[in-house]
């Protein structure tokens, strides 16, 4: 009990401290975590299956538990996960409820005074694995979550008492059981960071499990099993260490030099003067990170081939569009494409070009260069068009 007023403060701390400029995260693939917190074991029902016809009851307290976990990503919304868990409890009484043995239950092991509960702890180790289901998109800061885990569990049974009536008698159970398990887990995890998440989790995991025990005197209370349900609530930290492909924008083409002038052969009469050709409408590519409206080294230069281009001549209109990809929300990518193509504008005038002929339009995700589904980050869509007409 002591610890989990620790963990769980801790845990709090944590989550306001990083929740400030939280990022999206989750990228595909591998990650790993641990959790910590608090525990709560229903109260364990020991039937006697020897044919003595008893039933004990454990009643036992709240305690501390702690996770590790290896998962892998596959999508947005589907994972799964090894978990390995440890839960102990202390036990604080235990009392006959039904059938024959003992008069009330099982003492401590101090043969006077009031009968309280035996010296003895009741401590699950498991090993699951868990399906995991986040509702959402990377888009959400918050995302709630439901799973469902099936593996194994080792209830290790450790106490010594004495029994009541009889208590110069010593009663003792030191024995473990390995079980099938299963376990429901439901909670909501908050983005820290572009690959840090912070998870509040609920668990309910159920197996069963069995002892032997023994007396000091007389005939021992026998071979005992039963049911085991525990609920735990924790605070987990959660690092994907797993990347994402990363698709390299084709190149640029070159920039084409500006025709040459028209030589003309040198009449006997002065020479007119050479006709200067129109430049030819043309459209530069400018690309952008994943929701980021920041200039690359590439991007700039981009920039400063069309700054050049529309110095060549005398630009009737220069149309900016920005875009992005299907990745979040459609009204977010609106705005999105609207600073993206801003940013490229105003970028255009620090370089000499007219203000006066300049408009900027945003697009979001209509247009896309290459067409994707929902939800999907593709580099040749995050861009902006700069479109120089004479």
């Amino acid at each position: 009990m002591r610890l989990k007023g620790i963990y769980l403060a801790s845990g709090a701390a944590a989550a306001m401290a990083l929740s400030a400029g939280a990022a999206s995260a989750d990228p595909l693939g591998w990650y790993g975590a641990v959790d910590a917190g608090w525990h709560k074991a229903e109260n364990v029902s020991a039937f006697d299956r020897d044919g003595l016809g008893s039933e004990y009851e454990f009643e036992t307290s709240d305690d501390w538990a702690a996770f590790g976990r290896l998962g892998y990503r596959f999508d947005q919304n589907w994972r799964v996960e090894l978990e390995g868990g440890y839960r102990g409890a202390d036990i604080d009484t235990v009392t006959r409820v039904r059938g024959g043995g003992l008069p009330t239950g099982i003492c401590q092991p101090s043969p006077a005074g009031a009968c309280t509960g035996p010296d003895g702890n009741f401590d699950a180790a498991t090993l699951m694995v868990n399906a995991i289901y986040d509702f959402g998109d990377d888009s959400w800061g918050i995302r709630p979550f439901v799973g469902i885990g099936a593996g194994v569990a080792r209830i290790d049974t450790n106490f010594i008492g004495t029994q009541d009536g009889a208590r110069t008698i010593a009663i003792v159970g030191d024995d473990s059981s390995t079980k099938l398990a299963a376990q429901a887990l439901a909670g909501v995890s908050l983005a820290l960071g572009e690959r840090l998440d912070l998870d509040l989790t609920y668990r309910y995991l159920m197996t069963d499990f069995e002892f032997d025990s023994r007396s000091s005197s007389g005939p021992d209370l026998g071979n005992f099993e039963g049911p085991y349900e525990d609920h735990s609530v924790t605070l987990g930290l959660r690092w994907a260490f797993g990347a994402e492909p990363v698709m390299t924008p084709p190149p640029l083409p070159p920039v084409a030099p500006p025709p040459p002038p028209v030589v003309r052969p040198t009449p006997p009469a002065p020479p007119a003067p050479p006709v200067q050709q129109r430049p030819a409408p043309r459209q530069f590519v400018v690309y952008f990170e994943w929701d980021s409206t920041a200039l690359s080294a590439d991007a700039n230069n981009v920039i400063a081939q069309a700054a050049q281009y529309a110095a060549s001549g005398r630009p009737t209109s220069i149309l900016v569009v920005g875009h992005a990809d299907t990745s979040g929300s459609a009204q977010y990518n609106e705005g999105l494409a609207m600073r993206r193509g801003r940013t490229v504008a105003d970028a255009l005038v620090a370089r000499g070009v007219n203000s006066g002929v300049l408009r900027v339009d945003g697009r979001g995700e209509r247009d896309l260069a290459r067409p994707t589904a929902d939800g999907v980050r593709e580099p040749l869509n995050r861009r902006a068009t700069i479109d120089i007409n004479f």
